[in-house]
Order: C-alpha cells, then sequence, then structure tokens
C-alpha cells in the first residue's frame, strides 16, 4: 500500500470512532435528562410537600395515683417516763418497791429518817392551838367587857395565820421525807438500800408508764402536711423478723431542722400486753400519697434543650407537649402536662416523629414496627444513618 493510501484509511477509521462516540452522547443526553426530572419529583413529593407519613405506635396517656412509702427508724419512750430524785438528803429507813413492779399513783416508794420533820409538825401545832386560845379569850373578854383594844386583837390573830403556816412548811417538810409514785407505772432497778444517806443528787430508780409507747422519727420536709396526727402507721421491731403492728401519728413538730431538712414526727404504740420496753428500736413505714398524676411510658419522654417533652398524636398529626417529670415507675413516668387522660402518647417511632408530621398508628409490638422507606435518591436517617 503507497504512502497516500495509508494515510486515507487511517482518517477513515478515526472519522468513523468519533462520529460513533457522537451518536453515543445523544443517545445517553435524553436518558440522563429524564432521571435528573423523576429524581427531583420524587423529592419535592416526599419532602418538599411534606406528604410522608411516620410509623409509630401510640398508647394513651393514663391517670395513676402516685403513694409512696417513707420509712425510718426510732427509738421509743414510754407515754410517761420520770428518774426519781429525792427531794431531801437523809438516812435511808425503808425502801418499798422491788424492780419492775407495778405501782400506783401515790405509793410511798422510799422512807428517809423523818424524826426531826415529825417533832417540827407537832411544834407547829402547839403553837397554832395556843394563837388560837389567845384570840378566843380576846374575844370573850371584850363580849363583857371592852378592855382589850382592838390593836392587841388584830395582832393575836395575825400570830394565828403565822402559826397555820409554820405548820403547813413543817408538814411540807415531813412529807418531803417520803419518795410517792406520782403516777401508774412500773419502777425500774434500784441501788439503794436500808441505812445509805442519799442527797437531792442521787437516782433512786424510773418510773414508766408503757402501757403505750411513743416513738420519735424523722420524716423528710417533702411530706410535711401529709404527716400528720392521725395518719396510720406501720410499726416492726427493727431486724427481728417479727410481723408488723400498726399505730398511729399523734404529734408532729413544728419546725424543720435546717441539718437534715426534715422534721420530727412521732407515733404512739399500744402496749397494752406489755410485749415491748422503753428504749427499743422500731422500724416506722408510712404510706402517703402525693395526688394523681398523668402517666406515659418512660420511652415516651424525651429531652430537648428546654427540658423534657413527648410527641402526641392529634388529628393524626405530631404534637409537641412539654412535661414537667413528677415520679419514675417501672416502665413508666409520672408527669405534669396540659394533656388529657386518653390522649395518645407516642411511644415508639419518636426519633422520626417531627411537629405536624402525618402519623400512621400502628398496632405492632416495637420490634415489629415497618420501617419508613427512604425517599429516592434521600439516605435513611430514621436509625440515625448519615
Amino acid at each position: 500500500m503507497s504512502f497516500k493510501h495509508y494515510r486515507f484509511a487511517q482518517f477513515t477509521r478515526s472519522g468513523l470512532r468519533a462520529c460513533a462516540c457522537l451518536v453515543l452522547v445523544g443517545c445517553l443526553l435524553p436518558a440522563l435528562s429524564g432521571c435528573s426530572k423523576d429524581t427531583s419529583e420524587g423529592e419535592g413529593s416526599a419532602y418538599g410537600r411534606g406528604n410522608r407519613s411516620v410509623n409509630v405506635v401510640a398508647v394513651p396517656a393514663t391517670l395513676e395515683k402516685l403513694t409512696e412509702s417513707v420509712q425510718a427508724v426510732g427509738t421509743t419512750r414510754a407515754l410517761k417516763s420520770v428518774a426519781l430524785y429525792p427531794e431531801t438528803a437523809g438516812m435511808v429507813t425503808a425502801v418499798s418497791f422491788e424492780p419492775d413492779s407495778l405501782v400506783k399513783a401515790g405509793d410511798v416508794l422510799l422512807q428517809l429518817d423523818d424524826r426531826d420533820e415529825r417533832l417540827a409538825v407537832r411544834l407547829a401545832q402547839v403553837q397554832l392551838a395556843d394563837a388560837e386560845r389567845l384570840v378566843k379569850r380576846y374575844t370573850s373578854v371584850n363580849r363583857d367587857e371592852t378592855n382589850i383594844a382592838q390593836s392587841q386583837i388584830d395582832t393575836a390573830k395575825a400570830a394565828v395565820d403565822t402559826a397555820h403556816i409554820a405548820l403547813e412548811q413543817a408538814q411540807l417538810d415531813l412529807s418531803r421525807r417520803q419518795m410517792i409514785a406520782p403516777f401508774d407505772g412500773r419502777v425500774g432497778i434500784t441501788d439503794i438500800d436500808v441505812g445509805d444517806r442519799i442527797d437531792t443528787a442521787t437516782l433512786v430508780t424510773t418510773l414508766d408508764d408503757r402501757k403505750t409507747l411513743l416513738v420519735n422519727f424523722m420524716i423528710p420536709e417533702i411530706f410535711i402536711g401529709q404527716v400528720t396526727s392521725g395518719t396510720a402507721v406501720s410499726v416492726q421491731l427493727w431486724n427481728s423478723g417479727r410481723p408488723a403492728f400498726s399505730g398511729e401519728v399523734v404529734a408532729v413538730d413544728s419546725r424543720i431542722d435546717t441539718a437534715s431538712r426534715a422534721f420530727t414526727a412521732r407515733a404512739a404504740i399500744d402496749n397494752q400486753q406489755d410485749r415491748f420496753r422503753p428504749g427499743m428500736a422500731f422500724e416506722i413505714a408510712i404510706s402517703t400519697s402525693r395526688g394523681e398524676f398523668i402517666a406515659v411510658p418512660d420511652v415516651a419522654v424525651q429531652w430537648g434543650a428546654d427540658g423534657p417533652y413527648i410527641w402526641i398524636a392529634r388529628d393524626g398529626k405530631a404534637e409537641r407537649k412539654d412535661v414537667r417529670l413528677v415520679k419514675r415507675l417501672p416502665n413508666r413516668l409520672l408527669i405534669e402536662s396540659d394533656i388529657a387522660v386518653g390522649t395518645l402518647v407516642i411511644a415508639e417511632g419518636v426519633q422520626s416523629v417531627r411537629a405536624g408530621v402525618a402519623l400512621n398508628l400502628q398496632n405492632t409490638t416495637p420490634k415489629e414496627l415497618p420501617r419508613t422507606p427512604a425517599a429516592p435518591g434521600v439516605k435513611d436517617r430514621s436509625n440515625g444513618g448519615a
């Protein structure tokens, strides 16, 4: 082949390849244009016009009573309890009680030597009688003759009054030589024996009226107004395993302890059978009601920049409601919000919910919820995808 023929054949093959490329591009351009148009229309349909619906599970909000149990430990004391000391010093001449014995109000528990006091009472009685006789003599004389001055008679009457006071003082001193039970109860152990010399600082014994026991315990300040006199309590001997029994709050302190942020309550326990003793530790349990609140599933509550909120279904669309958390219970939360009982609260699928989005309520369990398909050309973000 000559050089001219070779150049012509090479030019012919290059021209054919160029023509083929132009034809191929011409065929692909309409197809690519059509694909772009379809994709943009799909996106506008799904997102631009907001026709997408989200599959969710919604449950009705319920009203639930919030009952809380308060537990505390307290130490008992008797309804009436005193430590007995002598009023005067002296030598003991008699001890008239046995430890843990029942005594009556007015019983003599201990006797001190009272010989001096008895003599003082007799002397006061003699002086009183003499003063009274003098007044009678003056009065009798003046009935027959007015020879006694009125001032002299007044002095005699004053002596009678003074003698009365002296007698009462002597009798009081005599009574102080005895230790008297101030009320019915049981006495404790004593270390005092006959012949001991004691004074006003000597503890003789204790006296307890333990037919009723009192237990002081601390209650957090949030329950002020809910724990009052008459509130029922459950009482159990600390760490004993015995069955609990009932008691009643009989008093509440008038102020809050600033260190513990709690107040003191006092419960009364019936102890007519004398099963317990003052000083025992008891566990106190009180059930209190804080009112009724809206209950929703715990998974329904979301958190935003301004606090917790929930999504509700209203007229087939999602609506956001701010809430205030009150109490966490198993699988649910008690909240405060301006929603009515029975309002459908979105429990599953909340990640895909936005304000105003159309809702497709499902009657399936969370694991069976169908995933909402993504629009063409858009990645699925329902599970956190980028």
